[in-house]
C-alpha cells in the first residue's frame, strides 16, 4: 500500500508522545526538509527528505554524515527501535508501506516541493 505525500491526505490521526518527539526533533533539525513518522510492529520508521549541498544538489554527503547520530537522538527521543530512512527526490510518488501501519508524523513546513501553506502538528 503506498502512503501520498500529499499533506491534505495524509493526515495523522492522533498526537503521540512519539509524534511529539518527532516534531520537537525536526523542529531542531534545519537541514530536514520533510518527515513522516509510521508506526509499525516492533519499530518506528523515520523517513526524512533532507536538503541538498549547494554545490551539486545531491543529498548523500548529508545523510551519510547524520544517519547514526540522528538514529541515537530519534531513539533516545521515542523511546522506539527506529528505523532511519531516506527519500533523496521530492516530489516522489508515495512511500510503501505495510497494511497495520499508523501514520504518527507527517511535518512538512520546509518542503519547498509544496507550494500551498500548511498549519504545523
Amino acid at each position: 500500500m503506498k502512503l501520498s505525500i500529499n499533506p491534505s491526505v495524509t493526515v495523522p490521526r492522533n498526537i503521540t508522545a512519539e509524534s511529539l518527539a518527532l516534531a520537537f526533533w525536526y523542529d531542531s533539525h534545519p537541514t530536514v526538509r520533510r518527515l513522516w513518522g509510521i508506526k509499525v510492529a516492533q519499530a518506528l520508521r523515520v523517513i526524512v527528505a533532507i536538503e541538498p549541498t549547494v554545490d551539486n544538489d545531491d543529498v548523500l554527503p548529508g545523510w551519510l554524515a547524520n544517519t547514526e547520530a540522528w538514529s541515537r537522538e530519534l531513539h533516545l527521543r521515542t523511546g522506539s527501535l527506529v528505523q532511519l530512512e531516506l527519500i533523496k527526490d521530492l516530489p516522489c510518488d508515495g512511500i510503501e508501506v505495510d497494511t497495520g501501519s499508523v501514520l504518527i508524523a507527517d511535518l512538512f513546513w520546509r518542503d519547498p516541493t509544496l507550494n500551498q501553506p500548511h498549519e504545523v502538528l
